[in-house]
């Protein structure tokens, strides 16, 4: 019996050694084959001041990517430029961009305004108005609001100062 007891538990243990080594190659292979490589692709990007990818703690959830944006002057070709690296680098996988600027409650404020009319244009196709009132909206309280708009997305970037918000639209029907 004791012999017995001794091999059981001399498998347990070598059964959880090689759960514990497998676990660590896991974390290694995804910090020096994706997070690594994505991170150094992503800086190279003018206009990124930092990126944070979380990955999934199950296998089939997507991997989410917080990037912070300075000012930059061409919000829907920098989230062009971010949208390719991650595609090559993550070869497949699914992910999420969390595009984040130096937002101000005002500028929250504005974008909350503004959200409405992107809605309206969602639904009606009223894009040119869309930008016309963002601007109007803007103006009245001394901010810029640039939208862009193209088959997928409607691009958000509204800037006061050295503060900045950018926001991207799903065009696709999600729920609607």
């Amino acid at each position: 019996m004791n012999i017995k007891a001794a091999k059981l538990l001399k498998g347990i243990l070598a059964f959880a050694a090689t759960l514990l080594i497998l676990y660590g190659v896991r974390i290694l292979w995804q910090n020096y084959s994706i997070t690594m490589p994505l991170n150094k692709e992503l800086m190279s990007i003018n206009g990124i001041q930092s990126v944070v990818v979380d990955k999934p703690t199950k296998v089939h959830e997507p991997i989410n990517i917080a990037i912070s944006l300075s000012s930059v002057s061409n919000f829907p070709k920098t989230y062009t430029k971010i949208n390719e690296k991650v595609v090559q680098a993550l070869k497949g996988k699914a992910y999420e961009i969390d595009i984040n600027g130096n937002e101000t409650e005002e500028l929250e404020n504005l974008y909350s305004d503004i959200s409405l009319y992107v809605e309206k244009s969602l639904i009606d196709g009223s894009f040119p108005s869309l930008v016309e009132k963002s601007q109007e909206l803007a103006e009245t309280v001394d901010s810029v609001a640039n939208i862009s708009i193209d088959d997928k997305y409607i691009y958000i970037h509204i800037a006061k100062g050295d503060n900045a918000l950018y926001k991207l639209v799903s065009r696709q029907s999600e729920g609607r």
